[in-house]
């Protein structure tokens, strides 16, 4: 049976901090506190979580490190942990140099960070958020505490926030819903393959088109192929695009996560998963 023992302590483990930006990981920057906690069948009663785990139930994330202070010793633990944006559900890995403690998936729900693990040694990297009797799992379900530490602050001010650029103003910070109306319309972007269209739709749906250049006799002709389509989402300035068909069969019921850096009525400047830096000019 996997325990927070094994998965949340690593005495004085050394973190390892990433040297590039990584979008996904800013969503999970500052403090959180565990308020639901199921292991193994057993549902950990909220009173009871605080002596349940050696974090006490609160945690501190910076770059890809659990920071954690014990409340039985006092003393300060430190954990690493990776993520993979690129499966579904979203996989996460929590390891010392010497092993990999836990392995599960993660996803964000309205501010709140869900997490299911299983020990490596004991049971397969979960497929969905539960926690059955017999499963060896421990379904986490952590929020921000209600009186935020400074280090939030610190953390909320360096997480790249969408803003809108207009010709001769000062940049402003813009809601998701701002972010989600301004997203709406098609959008077109360059990459190595050539031109690729992107329609967002108001009702929560999206497509994608592929231009190819043909040569055509005498002249150059533009085929324009459907690609993908699916859902979208703004949470917290990232678009999150759900594919449910595409053309690469590997790419269905996939999440593609992108951090929207900056939005306007004419263009858009974007971070993918894996951190390289993008442009779209808006077409209508």
């Amino acid at each position: 049976m996997i325990h927070l023992n094994v998965v949340a302590v690593a005495l004085l483990a050394s973190p390892v901090f990433t040297e590039e930006p990584n979008p996904e990981l800013q969503q999970f920057q500052g403090p959180w506190e565990v308020a639901e906690l199921s292991e193994d069948g057993k549902v950990i009663p909220k009173q009871a979580i605080k002596e349940w785990l050696p974090s006490g139930g609160r945690a501190e994330i910076v770059d890809n490190a659990i920071i954690f202070r014990s409340p039985h010793d006092g003393k300060k633990y430190v954990k690493v942990f990776s993520v993979d944006a690129t499966k579904y559900p979203k996989a996460i890995e929590i390891s010392t140099p010497q092993r990999t403690d836990g392995w599960g998936i993660y996803q964000f729900d309205n501010g709140r960070l869900v997490i299911c693990l299983a020990d490596p040694n004991e049971a397969e990297r979960p497929g969905d958020f539960s926690a059955a009797k017999g499963s060896k799992r421990m379904l986490m379900v952590l929020k921000r505490p209600a009186v935020a530490s400074a280090t939030t602050a610190v953390a909320k001010a360096a997480t790249p926030q969408p803003k809108t650029m207009p010709d001769g103003q000062a940049a402003q910070f813009l809601s998701d819903e701002q972010v989600t109306k301004m997203l709406a319309g098609s959008w077109r972007l360059k990459d190595s393959a050539g031109f690729l269209f992107v329609t967002f739709n108001a009702d929560g749906t999206f497509s994608t088109m592929r231009e190819y250049q043909q040569l055509r006799l005498f002249h150059k002709s533009f085929v324009q192929t459907p690609i993908s389509s699916g859902t979208w989402s703004v949470n917290n300035g990232a678009l999150a695009a759900h594919v449910t068909t595409s053309v690469r069969l590997e790419r269905v019921n996939q999440v593609l996560s992108f951090a929207v850096r900056s939005i306007s009525g004419r263009d858009m400047i974007f971070v993918d998963q894996l951190g390289r830096v993008g442009s779209a000019a808006k077409m209508r």
